[in-house]
Protein backbone atom coordinates (compact mmCIF):
# COMPACT_ATOMS: atom_id res chain seq x y z
CA UNK A 1 0.00 0.00 0.00
CA UNK A 2 1.55 3.15 -0.58
CA UNK A 3 0.43 6.28 0.77
CA UNK A 4 0.37 10.26 -0.49
CA UNK A 5 0.67 13.51 1.19
CA UNK A 6 -0.68 17.08 -0.06
CA UNK A 7 2.09 19.34 0.12
CA UNK A 8 0.54 22.64 1.55
CA UNK A 9 3.16 24.39 4.11
CA UNK A 10 3.51 27.63 1.65
CA UNK A 11 2.61 31.09 2.64
CA UNK A 12 -0.38 31.48 -0.81
CA UNK A 13 0.36 35.11 -0.59
CA UNK A 14 -1.52 36.13 -3.06
CA UNK A 15 -4.26 34.06 -3.16
CA UNK A 16 -5.86 36.23 -0.28
CA UNK A 17 -7.20 35.34 2.63
CA UNK A 18 -8.65 31.89 1.10
CA UNK A 19 -5.74 29.47 0.89
CA UNK A 20 -4.92 28.65 -2.99
CA UNK A 21 -5.79 25.40 -2.66
CA UNK A 22 -9.18 25.76 -1.28
CA UNK A 23 -11.32 27.74 -3.52
CA UNK A 24 -14.29 26.44 -4.97
CA UNK A 25 -13.78 26.87 -9.09
CA UNK A 26 -16.79 28.32 -11.13
CA UNK A 27 -18.43 25.46 -12.91
CA UNK A 28 -20.50 21.91 -12.11
CA UNK A 29 -17.84 20.68 -9.99
CA UNK A 30 -18.96 22.45 -5.89
CA UNK A 31 -15.65 20.38 -4.86
CA UNK A 32 -12.50 22.86 -3.61
CA UNK A 33 -9.71 21.98 -5.57
CA UNK A 34 -7.63 20.22 -2.47
CA UNK A 35 -10.90 18.12 -1.96
CA UNK A 36 -10.88 17.15 -5.77
CA UNK A 37 -7.59 16.07 -5.02
CA UNK A 38 -8.33 13.57 -2.06
CA UNK A 39 -11.32 11.87 -3.63
CA UNK A 40 -8.78 10.76 -6.90
CA UNK A 41 -6.16 10.08 -4.36
CA UNK A 42 -8.42 7.40 -2.79
CA UNK A 43 -10.21 6.33 -6.03
CA UNK A 44 -6.28 5.20 -6.91
CA UNK A 45 -5.77 3.82 -3.75
CA UNK A 46 -3.44 5.29 -1.93
CA UNK A 47 -3.66 5.86 1.73
CA UNK A 48 -3.78 7.26 4.08
CA UNK A 49 -3.66 10.96 2.56
CA UNK A 50 -2.03 13.38 4.89
CA UNK A 51 -2.08 16.92 4.34
CA UNK A 52 1.17 18.76 5.68
CA UNK A 53 0.53 22.34 6.72
CA UNK A 54 3.18 24.89 7.21
CA UNK A 55 1.96 28.87 7.43
CA UNK A 56 -1.32 29.74 8.20
CA UNK A 57 -2.90 26.11 8.44
CA UNK A 58 -6.63 26.99 9.65
CA UNK A 59 -7.58 28.09 6.05
CA UNK A 60 -6.41 24.60 4.79
CA UNK A 61 -8.45 23.15 8.03
CA UNK A 62 -11.47 25.27 7.10
CA UNK A 63 -11.88 24.46 3.86
CA UNK A 64 -10.94 20.65 3.65
CA UNK A 65 -13.96 18.79 3.85
CA UNK A 66 -12.46 15.01 4.05
CA UNK A 67 -11.20 12.79 6.69
CA UNK A 68 -7.05 12.78 6.37
CA UNK A 69 -4.39 13.25 8.53
CA UNK A 70 -2.55 16.44 9.00
CA UNK A 71 0.45 17.13 9.89
CA UNK A 72 2.29 20.24 10.71
CA UNK A 73 5.22 21.71 10.21
CA UNK A 74 6.29 24.25 12.94
CA UNK A 75 9.38 24.93 11.26
CA UNK A 76 8.59 26.05 7.54
CA UNK A 77 10.30 29.27 7.28
CA UNK A 78 13.12 27.14 6.97
CA UNK A 79 12.25 26.34 3.69
CA UNK A 80 10.45 24.05 1.00
CA UNK A 81 13.05 20.86 1.77
CA UNK A 82 12.46 20.78 5.54
CA UNK A 83 8.60 20.80 4.93
CA UNK A 84 9.69 17.69 2.17
CA UNK A 85 11.50 16.01 5.15
CA UNK A 86 8.38 16.85 7.94
CA UNK A 87 5.78 14.80 5.65
CA UNK A 88 8.68 11.98 5.06
CA UNK A 89 9.11 11.52 8.91
CA UNK A 90 7.77 7.84 9.97
CA UNK A 91 7.31 6.17 6.33
CA UNK A 92 7.17 2.75 5.67
CA UNK A 93 6.23 2.21 1.73
CA UNK A 94 6.48 4.32 -1.41
CA UNK A 95 5.10 7.73 -0.95
CA UNK A 96 3.14 9.84 -3.54
CA UNK A 97 4.13 13.50 -3.18
CA UNK A 98 1.26 15.78 -4.42
CA UNK A 99 1.84 19.67 -4.99
CA UNK A 100 -1.11 22.51 -4.09
CA UNK A 101 -1.40 23.09 -7.97
CA UNK A 102 -1.13 20.34 -9.11
CA UNK A 103 -4.01 18.51 -11.60
CA UNK A 104 -4.15 14.34 -10.54
CA UNK A 105 -3.73 12.50 -13.77
CA UNK A 106 -6.24 9.56 -14.43
CA UNK A 107 -6.66 6.82 -12.27
CA UNK A 108 -4.51 4.49 -15.17
CA UNK A 109 -1.54 6.70 -14.86
CA UNK A 110 -1.81 6.85 -10.40
CA UNK A 111 -1.84 3.16 -10.91
CA UNK A 112 1.09 3.27 -13.19
CA UNK A 113 3.26 5.33 -10.86
CA UNK A 114 1.97 2.89 -8.29
CA UNK A 115 3.17 -0.25 -10.26
CA UNK A 116 6.96 1.10 -11.04
CA UNK A 117 7.54 0.81 -7.46
CA UNK A 118 7.34 -2.57 -7.20
CA UNK A 119 10.85 -2.36 -8.62
CA UNK A 120 12.89 -2.13 -5.45
CA UNK A 121 16.00 -1.08 -7.65
CA UNK A 122 13.92 2.61 -8.38
CA UNK A 123 14.09 5.20 -6.00
CA UNK A 124 11.49 7.22 -7.61
CA UNK A 125 9.24 7.96 -10.12
CA UNK A 126 6.78 10.60 -12.01
CA UNK A 127 4.65 11.80 -15.10
CA UNK A 128 6.35 14.01 -17.63
CA UNK A 129 5.21 15.43 -20.96
CA UNK A 130 5.96 14.43 -24.58
CA UNK A 131 9.20 16.79 -24.28
CA UNK A 132 10.48 15.55 -20.64
CA UNK A 133 9.05 18.46 -18.71
CA UNK A 134 7.05 18.37 -15.40
CA UNK A 135 7.66 15.58 -12.95
CA UNK A 136 4.95 15.75 -10.59
CA UNK A 137 3.31 14.04 -8.53
CA UNK A 138 6.35 12.27 -7.92
CA UNK A 139 6.42 8.90 -6.05
CA UNK A 140 9.31 8.22 -4.02
CA UNK A 141 10.38 4.49 -2.12
CA UNK A 142 10.54 4.03 1.31
CA UNK A 143 14.41 4.09 1.78
CA UNK A 144 15.58 6.98 -0.57
CA UNK A 145 12.87 8.84 1.67
CA UNK A 146 14.97 7.81 4.70
CA UNK A 147 17.92 9.31 2.84
CA UNK A 148 16.57 12.79 1.73
CA UNK A 149 15.12 13.04 5.74
CA UNK A 150 18.86 12.38 6.44
CA UNK A 151 20.10 15.51 4.62
CA UNK A 152 20.53 18.89 6.48
CA UNK A 153 18.08 21.54 5.46
CA UNK A 154 20.36 23.86 5.00
CA UNK A 155 22.82 21.71 2.34
CA UNK A 156 23.65 23.05 -0.66
CA UNK A 157 22.47 19.95 -1.86
CA UNK A 158 18.85 20.25 0.16
CA UNK A 159 16.86 20.17 -2.89
CA UNK A 160 14.33 17.87 -4.14
CA UNK A 161 15.80 18.51 -8.04
CA UNK A 162 18.80 17.83 -7.39
CA UNK A 163 18.82 14.94 -5.55
CA UNK A 164 16.60 13.62 -8.13
CA UNK A 165 19.34 14.79 -10.91
CA UNK A 166 21.76 12.77 -8.67
CA UNK A 167 20.57 9.44 -8.89
CA UNK A 168 22.12 7.25 -11.35
CA UNK A 169 20.42 5.82 -14.37
CA UNK A 170 17.57 3.39 -13.94
CA UNK A 171 16.93 4.77 -10.28
CA UNK A 172 14.82 7.63 -11.48
CA UNK A 173 12.03 6.19 -13.55
CA UNK A 174 10.25 8.80 -15.95
CA UNK A 175 6.72 8.03 -17.32
CA UNK A 176 5.17 10.31 -20.46
CA UNK A 177 1.37 11.01 -19.73
CA UNK A 178 -0.87 12.42 -22.09
CA UNK A 179 -0.56 15.91 -20.47
CA UNK A 180 1.37 17.99 -18.28
CA UNK A 181 -0.83 17.93 -15.04
CA UNK A 182 1.14 20.51 -13.15
CA UNK A 183 0.08 24.69 -13.67
CA UNK A 184 2.18 27.10 -12.04
CA UNK A 185 0.77 30.45 -10.51
CA UNK A 186 -2.76 29.36 -9.62
CA UNK A 187 -3.00 32.37 -7.32
CA UNK A 188 -5.88 34.42 -8.56
CA UNK A 189 -9.78 33.12 -9.47
CA UNK A 190 -9.24 33.88 -12.99
CA UNK A 191 -6.04 31.96 -12.95
CA UNK A 192 -8.42 29.09 -10.98
CA UNK A 193 -10.85 28.96 -13.08
CA UNK A 194 -8.62 28.69 -16.49
CA UNK A 195 -7.03 26.22 -14.77
CA UNK A 196 -10.29 24.25 -14.02
CA UNK A 197 -11.04 24.49 -17.55
CA UNK A 198 -7.95 22.84 -18.45
CA UNK A 199 -8.19 20.25 -16.04
CA UNK A 200 -11.72 18.87 -17.44
CA UNK A 201 -9.97 18.36 -21.06
CA UNK A 202 -7.66 15.34 -18.88
CA UNK A 203 -8.74 12.02 -19.06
Amino acid sequence: MAAAVILAGGRSRRSGPLHKACRKIPGDDPRSWVDRQVDRLRDAGFAPVTVVTGYRPRRMHHCLHRRVSYRHHFKASCGSFSTLQRALQGLRGPLLLVQTDTVLPSLFDLHRLRRVMQNKLVAAASLVNIHGRGGHPLILSASWARQLSGLSWWSKDARLDEQLRLLPSGRYIRLTGRKHYSFSDLNTQREWHSAHIRARRLP
